[in-house]
């Protein structure tokens, strides 16, 4: 048996219904009648960064080869006996999954049948198959992705200012390998990877929808009585390296086939305490959007200067392991860019910042807070990013309130600095040169 529990916002005048079910299973149903499409989400927190690691309780770390974690995720879709994707049409809802750094993602989404839809996520998830010749096969799928991901210059400039920004974090890894290391993968692997990280004590469950919370959950909890895990849930020991405060390179430089430049500046953050994950979220999301954001000083001069367009902007990943900032887009001048975002940040640390634009910026970000909630995928996976990292999804209001000028002037000193930038840049490859033709083109 489990006992549920009812958390509520006032402001939100929202709520929802939590427990912990077979196994330590984390649950929380978020009900919203009247709405059509319900969505369902199981996650691990395994991702790409998890390459070390105890096998079992007691056991030495050990070393996996990058990737095996969407492998894995891969995996699991290959059933013996039916095609997963099929199955769920057959109910009316599609069906997907994603690794990043620290988590693994199973999900559905449709208008009917939901409790047909939820047997078959929990099949997918807690019934695995493994077999050499579909390990082999995937192995040639995976190349077609990884070799298509390459192809994308955005995605190269995103994994030329990882590589540049961390020395030894994994993060600096791209999160599907590489065509060398899924060769090092075997079913062996596969299997104990998912008996270390697949137990319900290190996954959660979220749903949202016209939902009734406990059938829900009851209905879980008898689909779990029926699976058979294969670790004893103890605590996972995970090992990640220190990483210093300087970037691993300060400048990555690349042509590519491309119709304009393109620069992205990073900065890495230091400051992982799990405690202030929620402030350090706000607080630098507020100071980059004062900062950078389409209504500040800084981006209304070089827009109309022409240095930047619509694809510029500025973003903050959080973590408890790892964090991030990003700022750029296309440009035809990526060094002057760069220099000018360096520029505006160094005036920045100068100046003080106002409360009237902080404010501003405050409501913008608790607008966006509020928009999450009109639908339900975007409730189900800010439940599920929050509850992952260990946040209250609920404080987030509060905790807005608590911003003030001096942090946001302490965070901007604390993390905007020169030591922990890099900056990636593509730009259009030369032009290989062709032999004049006849101009056939109509005459004016």
């Amino acid at each position: 048996m489990f006992q549920v529990k009812a958390i509520g916002n006032r402001l939100l005048r929202e709520r929802m219904v939590a427990a912990t079910l077979a196994g330590g299973l984390r649950a929380a149903v978020f009900p919203k009648p009247g709405l059509l499409k319900k969505v369902a989400c199981f996650a691990t927190r395994y991702g790409s960064i998890d390459l070390v690691f105890s096998p079992a309780a007691g056991q030495p770390p050990a070393p996996t080869p990058p990737g095996i974690a969407h492998f894995l995720e891969h995996q699991l879709f290959k059933k013996p006996d039916f095609d997963v994707l099929m199955e769920f049409g057959k109910f009316g809802a599609s069906s997907n999954a994603f690794t990043d750094y620290t988590t693994t993602t199973y999900y559905f989404s449709g208008t009917e049948r939901f409790e047909e839809s939820l047997d078959l996520l929990v099949r997918l998830v807690f019934f695995p198959h493994f077999a050499d010749e579909r390990v082999a096969r995937e192995k040639q799928i995976i190349e077609q992705e990884l070799r298509m991901y390459d192809d994308s210059p955005d995605y190269r400039l995103y994994k030329n200012l990882m590589a540049a920004l961390y020395r030894e974090h994994p993060v600096r890894l791209d999160i599907g390998g590489t065509v060398r290391t899924i060769q090092d993968i075997d079913r062996g692997l596969l299997e104990r990877c998912y008996r270390r990280f697949y137990h319900p004590s290190n996954m959660w469950f979220v749903a949202c929808g016209d939902l009734d919370p406990e059938r829900v959950m009851d209905q879980l909890s008898r689909a779990l009585s029926q699976g058979t895990f294969g670790s004893d849930g103890a605590a996972i020991e995970r090992n990640y390296p220190v990483e210093p405060v300087q970037t691993f390179q300060r400048l990555a430089r690349e042509r590519a086939v491309v119709s304009r430049p393109r620069v992205l500046i990073g900065f890495k953050d230091l400051d992982l305490s799990s405690s202030r994950l929620l402030d350090r979220e706000l607080s630098t999301s507020v100071l980059l959007d004062l900062l950078f954001g389409s209504t500040s000083a800084f981006h209304q001069t070089w827009y109309r200067q022409g240095l930047i367009d619509d694809s510029f902007s500025a973003s903050y990943t959080s973590d408890t392991e790892f964090s991030f900032s990003l700022i750029g887009g296309e440009t035809e001048e990526p060094d002057r860019l760069a220099e000018a975002v360096a520029r505006e940040i160094r005036r920045a640390a100068r100046a003080r910042l106002k409360k009237r634009d902080i404010q501003r910026a405050v409501r913008k970000r608790l607008g966006r807070y509020l928009r999450s909630f009109d639908n339900p995928e975007g409730i189900a996976f800010l439940l599920l990013s929050c509850a992952v990292r260990g946040i209250d999804v609920f404080g987030v209001p509060d905790a807005l309130k608590k911003l003030t000028v001096r942090r946001l002037e302490e965070r901007l000193r604390a993390h905007l600095r020169e030591e922990q930038a890099a900056v990636s840049i593509i730009e259009p490859a030369p032009e290989v040169q062709r032999p004049k033709s006849e101009d056939r083109s109509p005459k004016p």
